[in-house]
């Protein structure tokens, strides 16, 4: 990650930095010089890199690609025929009721403890 320091009333940039630590080193100098030590609406930007532009794009198109296939998936007739059916009616009476189970025997031991 690169950093640097923007003046927005001057429209001042400083050049990149490898540490927030050097941009913020910029902007004390820049407001020693141009502001006589005053705070003006300044901030440290953060710049990224060619790998943290690649892996955003990659992880933005999987969510997009999951949501587009978890709607087709949920759409379809056979998950419509599988939630109708009994058996899986069941499972999720099951899966309630342990949840249910698991928390009541949280707060219990909670309690006791």
């Amino acid at each position: 990650m690169r950093y640097v320091h923007y003046c927005e009333p001057c429209d001042a940039r400083s050049p990149e930095r490898d540490t927030d630590h050097e941009a913020k080193a910029d902007r004390a100098l820049h407001r020693r010089r141009a502001h006589h030590g005053l705070r003006p609406a300044d901030r440290i930007e953060e710049i990224p890199g060619p790998v943290s532009i690649a892996a955003s794009a990659i992880l933005s198109g999987l969510g997009h690609a999951a949501r587009a296939g978890a709607r087709r998936l949920a759409t379809s007739d056979a998950v419509r025929q599988v939630r109708a059916s009994t058996y899986w009616q069941q499972a999720v009476r099951l899966l309630a009721i342990g949840t249910g189970v698991l928390v009541l025997g949280a707060v219990l031991v909670h309690k006791m403890f």
